[in-house]
């Protein structure tokens, strides 16, 4: 048998499973966020030989990001996307990497955005504040793009991953169905950063992108792994027919499917969502 990179990615079908690793060369991922999750997620996801990836972020590595994986002291300063582009390259000179040094929320940016990921098969999210998982949950259901969502605690110390598939899965704002109290510090901007809370996030989320794009295994629903405790806990979520993003909308909501939604809007949205106090 002759070997190259994937030999032993594809030597899962040994095992009972009909997978076609080559698939993976015609798929085109974004990850949003080259932060905690993104820097893992993007290198697992060029090893893995997707074909093309999109990166999107707008900052610049700082000193608090060298306890993450990729940055080095020689990158401080520079773009996230440019340095993440040439480590890449790096691992696999194969894949075609495009990079927005933009954010996403720039209504300046909003059709460049919106036309990128059209041509995008899957979203990995590796935001880490509320307003922007809101603005992306909503494009993506509105685009019908499916994504991996993910966020860690802002103590790091714990996180949680959810698949979203347009019109078929709870998105972003359906979790009130789950029937539990989530964490208040669930998807608010980091203070602690773990690389190893983000690593096994990450790891999901590739995992759980694989079995979509190649069909095969049982994807999640939705998990929560808590550090302290070792354990991980997975939570059955269903659409929410009133959800203002996926459901059905009334006067009180900007979002239908069939409706480009704003930045403007968006921000009514939240501000509103907020006084109502069914925002995370």
């Amino acid at each position: 048998m002759k070997q190259d990179r994937y030999t032993r990615l594809k030597a899962i079908k040994d095992f009972g499973y009909n997978i076609n690793w080559d698939d993976l060369q015609k798929i085109h991922i974004g990850i949003i966020g080259v932060g905690g999750l993104g820097c893992v997620s993007s290198e697992m996801a060029v090893r893995c030989g997707i074909g093309e990836l999109s990166l999107f972020d707008f900052d610049t590595v700082e000193m608090v990001n060298l306890n993450r994986h990729m940055f080095k002291i020689e990158h401080l300063g520079q773009h996230k996307v440019e340095v993440a582009r040439i480590m890449l390259n790096e691992i696999n000179p194969d894949v075609h990497i495009y990079c927005f040094n933009d954010d996403i929320m720039d209504p300046t940016f909003e059709q460049q955005f919106e036309n990128q990921i059209d041509t995008i098969d899957i979203i990995l999210n590796g935001l880490d504040n509320i307003p922007a998982r809101e603005y992306l949950n909503a494009k993506c259901i509105n685009h019908n793009i499916p994504y991996i969502d993910a966020g860690a605690s802002r103590s790091g110390l714990s996180g949680y991953v959810h698949p979203v598939i347009p019109q078929k899965t709870a998105c972003a704002k359906c979790l009130n169905s789950i029937g539990v109290n989530m964490p208040d510090e669930r998807g608010e901007p980091c203070v602690a950063s773990l690389p190893s809370t983000m690593a096994i996030l990450a790891s999901i989320q590739i995992q759980e992108m694989l079995k979509y794009l190649l069909n095969f295994g049982e994807m999640i629903d939705y998990i929560m792994y808590n550090m302290i405790k070792g354990e991980f806990l997975n939570y059955t979520t269903q659409r929410d027919p009133q959800c203002p993003i996926c459901g059905q909308t009334d006067d009180h909501y900007p979002q239908c499917m069939n409706v480009k939604i704003s930045k403007k809007k968006l921000d009514e949205f939240i501000d509103e969502a907020e006084k109502r106090d069914d925002i995370w």
